[in-house]
């Protein structure tokens, strides 16, 4: 009996026009966007190569000058967020985020937005599989389940159906089933030919990594969608005409799809007030003070110079770092707190937990500052490494030439690397998201399944 109401809705929802419309939609939306991505990840790659490719020249030159001239001599080094092959599921507003940080032994500036952009340019969101599944396919998922219930009962149809011997739990998971085999058709046709483009032509590494986030992109964009069929059947089941269950799901989907997701940002900036930059440059300076009221002002320099005993140097460039990165990280809390305000919304935890799963968006700009913060530390270990002489003393001008002719090999410093995490680790990240969206499917569906054991036909 299951298989039959399954495989007439099915049959009635391939039959209409809102799911041809879907499908064309999707597949265009999909096509056109993966065209659009290999040109704009190409031109971020080729620009990210030359980038680091000059970083490397500038350490290459550093090095015929001494130690003091790598660690801590400007200019200082670049390092750079490396471009997201994933950036087709969920590109996450990299554009906007800062994408270099200026980063020495004893300093770590930034974050700078080094990019190909035209800031006076509208910015339009990317059309990548978050923007087509997120308001998409979940406007469809309403478009195919208003009339699921009300609509049946205008016509008869239902009371026709449950005057035989057909339980009523029986027939409501099977038009769940048949909407959401519905709804992953375009869904999977569509990510089929957006990753066979992009792999095509070379975008997409063959990886085990990289095809496992793809595959747990897919689940969890047909969970999201199973979210709006069950909630549509909900609806359905608590109103009597079909338009008005029609009128309430637009309501819904425009507070879950475009209200929620841009309200948590103005939320979380009113909630969290974070010290403007001139505030943290003077506590910077004062520690800095501090410091050296501590160990005697001597011969001193803002920056570690030749001569300057490199332990109170250290010891002065990480108090103030300290200072800077609890400041980055104010800003980073005030993205979550955004971030878990508008978690009340389903495609809001769609494009949070997507982000999360292929390393892109805010999550990918926080696993960078995070490197960032330890490549200076590595930098500072180096400069200890490689320091002959006692490092709590000053030097004299003998030992001061004697440092200057200190050759370095380039290839013993410290390299920034920007490799992404593994399936585990961005699993982790998404599980969540994941839970809250099983949790909106199971209350929807009970709220159906209760509403429609108590629906009078």
């Amino acid at each position: 009996m299951l298989r039959e109401i399954i495989w007439r809705e099915l049959l009635d929802h391939l039959q209409s026009l809102r799911f041809a419309l879907t499908l064309v939609l999707v597949i265009v939306l999909m096509l056109t966007g993966s065209v659009l991505y290999i040109h704009d990840y190409r031109q971020q790659v080729a620009d990210y190569r030359e980038n680091v490719s000059e970083n490397l020249q500038i350490l290459e030159d550093k090095t015929k000058r001494g130690l003091h001239r790598v660690v801590s001599f400007r200019p200082t080094q670049l390092i750079y967020r490396l471009p997201s092959p994933l950036g087709f599921i969920a590109e996450g507003n990299e554009k906007d985020l800062p994408n270099a940080f200026a980063v020495d032994a004893f300093e770590l500036v930034g974050p700078q937005t080094i990019l190909r952009r035209n800031y006076t340019l509208q910015r339009f969101e990317a059309l990548d599989w978050v923007f087509t599944v997120g308001v998409i396919l979940s406007f469809a998922a309403f478009a195919m389940t208003y009339d699921s219930i009300s609509g049946e009962a205008e016509t008869g149809t239902l009371r026709l159906c449950l005057s035989n011997s057909l339980p009523r739990a029986t027939l409501l998971f099977g038009k769940y089933i048949g909407t959401l085999i519905s709804l992953s058709i375009p869904l999977i046709i569509g990510i089929c030919m957006n990753t066979l483009i992009i792999s095509l032509f070379g975008i997409l590494p063959f990886e085990s990594t990289y095809w496992l986030q793809i595959g747990g992109v897919a689940l969890f964009s047909v969970l999201y969608i199973s979210v709006f069929a069950t909630l549509g059947l909900f609806i359905s089941c608590l109103t009597r005409s079909s338009s008005v269950s029609l009128v309430l799901l637009l309501l819904v989907w425009v507070c879950f799809a475009v209200f929620i997701p841009r309200t948590g940002g103005l939320l979380a900036s009113q909630l969290v007030e974070l010290p403007d930059e001139k505030t943290i440059t003077r506590q910077a300076d004062d520690t800095m003070h501090d410091i050296r009221r501590r160990y005697g002002e001597g011969r001193f320099s803002a920056r570690w110079s030749p001569g300057e005993p490199l332990t109170r140097s250290a010891k002065i460039a990480d108090a103030k770092q300290a200072i800077y990165n609890e400041y980055r990280n104010q800003q980073l809390h005030q993205v979550k707190l955004a971030q878990n305000i508008s978690r009340i919304s389903p495609t809001s935890i769609y494009q949070i937990g997507c982000e999360a799963l292929v390393g892109t968006g805010i999550k990918h700009y926080e696993r960078f500052f995070k490197k960032a913060i330890e490549y200076r530390r590595s930098l500072l270990q180096f400069t200890y490494e490689e320091y002959p002489f006692n490092p709590n003393l000053f030097l004299e001008d003998v030992e001061r030439q004697k440092l200057s002719k200190i050759q370095i090999n380039v290839d013993k410093i410290p390299k920034f690397d920007d490799t992404p995490s593994g399936f585990s680790t961005a699993f982790d990240e998404a599980s969540l998201n994941i839970l809250l969206l099983f949790l909106f499917n199971l209350v929807f569906f009970m709220g159906a399944f209760l509403s429609f054991m108590h629906y009078d036909v």
